[in-house]
């Protein structure tokens, strides 16, 4: 089963070398929904040619009591790509993926 990657925005570049990769590429929106297992969580503060909800409106939250991460869904590796090449972005997922993952 591939690897689910979230990112910002699940288009572009590094979406693009990650599903040739094999990895599964989702959005923020998917990933933040119940039930969705993600094994990583790329983001970065810089992103200048979108303009989304994650960062331009209020929005309301789920208030969950306890944990999110259950045993079936464990947290995600979350690695801050600003300033990396997309290749970069590769190498540091797959080594953090290669230390963090069961």
């Amino acid at each position: 089963m591939p690897k689910v990657v979230a990112l910002q925005a699940h288009m572009g570049t590094l979406a693009e070398l990650l599903r040739r990769k094999g990895y599964k590429v989702i959005d923020l929106y998917e990933a933040g929904r119940p039930g969705v297992k993600v094994d990583a969580l790329l983001y970065t503060g810089y992103h200048p040619d979108i303009t989304t909800t994650f960062n331009s409106l209020t929005e309301t939250a789920d208030i969950t009591i306890g944990t999110c991460a259950g045993e079936s869904h464990p947290a995600p590796v979350r690695i801050n790509i600003t300033g990396l090449r997309p290749e970069a972005a590769l190498a540091a997922l797959e080594e953090r993926l290669r230390h963090f993952s069961p």
